[in-house]
């Protein structure tokens, strides 16, 4: 497991964790990636980059794309200052019954839920999966329960930038009784979206109150 503290003036602070198997050749190199990552994430740094969906674009000989995909709105400054913003989208087309996913965007979608195993970690990640769709596999999810898991996943992300906030606005031991009532030992153990929202409300208590 590798810590990952980030500061940029004027912005504040923030610290994550990246974690690999250690059996793994590169798994120092892979967690501190991860680890700055979700760092930088939590400080707005990259965070779009979740929410983009994929485009087919035509390759020349040498596997390089022959015009550049166009940008999302929502992804340029004009756009965002007009107020858009990402979305799930209903791709019900022509054919398709409404509120049933095309291959296609079912493979964005678990694409996208697939990566949120590095902003999530492995234990939490695999948690929403099972107590949200009863699975271990993100292969194994269908509409409408996998726009379910993603949008389970997003808030726990959310939650996880929170916790990163309070913790740094208390002391070290602040989250030992929280946890303990939780019956876990340390947040490393964290499985559960309830579990994580009960932490994050109590030490952000805490935290306000300056105890």
């Amino acid at each position: 497991m590798v810590t990952c503290e980030l500061t940029i003036f004027a912005l504040g602070t923030h610290s994550a964790t990246g974690e690999e198997w250690a059996d793994f050749e590169t798994a120092c190199t892979s967690a501190e990636a991860q680890a700055f990552k979700r760092a930088a994430a939590c400080l707005g740094l990259g965070r779009y980059l979740y929410y983009f969906t994929g485009v087919w674009v035509d390759l020349d000989e040498r596997k390089r794309p022959k015009s550049a995909p166009r940008l999302f709105e929502w992804a340029t400054p004009e756009g965002w200052r007009r107020g858009l913003r990402p979305r799930l989208e209903d791709s019900s087309g022509p054919g398709t019954p409404s509120g049933n996913l095309n291959a296609e965007r079912l493979g964005e979608l678990i694409r996208k839920v697939e990566e949120m195993a590095d902003a999530m970690g492995k234990r939490l990640y695999r948690g929403v999966l099972k107590s949200v769709a009863r699975v271990w596999n993100p292969t194994e999810l269908h509409d409408p329960i996998l726009q379910r898991v993603l949008t389970e996943m997003r808030s726990a992300e959310t939650e996880l930038c929170q916790l990163d906030d309070a913790l740094n606005r208390v002391e070290p031991e602040t989250p030992t009784p929280i946890l303990r009532s939780l019956r876990l030992n340390s947040l490393d153990q964290l499985d559960s979206l309830d579990s994580l929202k009960k932490i994050v409300l109590e030490i952000e208590q805490r935290a306000n109150s300056g105890t």
